[in-house]
């Protein structure tokens, strides 16, 4: 099974064209496309009404995929009736495989060249970021659309800023960085296996929070600033290392505001129950709830408690909770979809 894994991912990277291989047991595969140098993806530009950044963008994504649905539809589907209400990632997939049978996957860790194999491969991803630069603190949902490796930049279909709005390598990761490099992604049912050879172990959930794990203390240790720290505890909290996140979120909180990031509010809180403070974690809860704009266009992933709860009780071991991580890991490959992606 290695031998087809490593011969999978050399053609991976030495050819333009999907292909054919085999796995040890036989079994027909296609490679997924490497990164283009330039990609884009067309769709039909949304600009948002109120707080609706989740939605408008997720109705982008799905006329890139041929389908025409009102930003109004979608507000209804996933943030409901409250205009200051903003869209987690979670309501996306139970609508979408509903409504149109296309499924939508979610999770932290993201990076760079994920984002660009996704675009080449014909995936069009929406991320959580700063709307703008801090200090204005709005969380927002965008759609990155393509990328230009000589121009060092994103173009993302932005529901408040543009159809095509350029952003530098450099600014689009520090503002991504907050929300844990939070991605999703729509896909139809025979785009499973290209999908899963893209995003390999992390299409698995709870792997994809160890790995982020030990990226993000890394990150914290090395940039410093109260943005990488409180993402560290986030990361910590998501795997049930309660004491390990609230070090991690109070290091963040010396360091700087944690306004705008409503993970911090669940959270924190959360991870002090975890240790038993539930006075402490009373406090923290009415002290952060003060500190939040009432305008929040991308709400909290955080996981409830119970869920965090089992994790922990696993002593972080996936293979406790996954029964799919025992089978070796030998992600599957799909044939590139020849549109709506144009390559350059």
């Amino acid at each position: 099974m290695a031998t087809g894994l490593v011969f999978a991912l050399l053609l991976a990277t030495l050819v333009s064209q999907p292909a054919a291989a085999e796995t040890a047991g036989g079994e027909a595969a296609v490679v997924a496309k490497p990164a283009a140098r330039r990609a884009d993806i067309p769709m039909t530009h949304i600009w948002q009404s109120i707080n609706n950044c989740g939605p408008a963008s997720v109705s982008m994504i799905l006329s890139s995929m041929g389908l025409r649905v009102p930003q109004e539809e979608a507000r209804l589907a996933l943030r409901g009736t409250d205009e200051l209400r903003g869209m987690g990632p979670s309501p996306v997939d139970p609508w979408t495989t509903q409504r149109f049978g296309i499924h939508a996957f979610w999770r932290n860790g993201g990076t760079p060249d994920l984002l660009k194999v996704l675009i080449s491969n014909g995936f069009a991803p929406m991320v959580t970021q700063w709307l703008y630069e801090p200090p204005s603190r709005i969380a927002h949902w965008r759609v990155v659309r393509g990328y230009d490796d000589g121009a060092k930049a994103w173009y993302v279909a932005d529901p408040m800023r543009g159809a095509a709005v350029p952003l530098s390598y450099q600014w689009f990761e520090s503002n991504w960085r907050p929300f844990q490099f939070r991605y999703l992604v729509l896909y139809r049912p025979e785009q499973t296996a290209l999908l899963k050879a893209i995003v390999g172990n992390d299409w698995h959930d709870v792997p994809s929070r160890l790995n982020y794990l030990g990226r993000a203390k890394q990150e914290a240790l090395d940039i410093g600033d109260s943005e990488a720290w409180l993402s560290y505890g986030e990361a910590a909290y998501l795997v049930g290392r309660a004491e390990e996140s609230v070090a991690a979120f109070e290091k963040g909180m010396l360091l700087g505001s944690p306004t705008g990031i409503s993970t911090v509010r669940t959270s924190y809180p959360n991870a002090l129950r975890l240790l038993g403070r539930e006075a402490d974690a009373r406090r923290a809860q009415a002290r952060l709830s003060t500190q939040a704009s009432r305008t929040v266009t991308a709400i909290s992933a955080s996981p409830s408690g119970a869920e965090i709860k089992v994790i922990a009780a696993a002593g972080g071991d996936a293979s406790l909770i996954d029964p799919e991580l025992h089978q070796a890991v030998n992600p599957p490959a799909a044939r590139v979809p020849a549109d709506p992606v144009r390559l350059y």
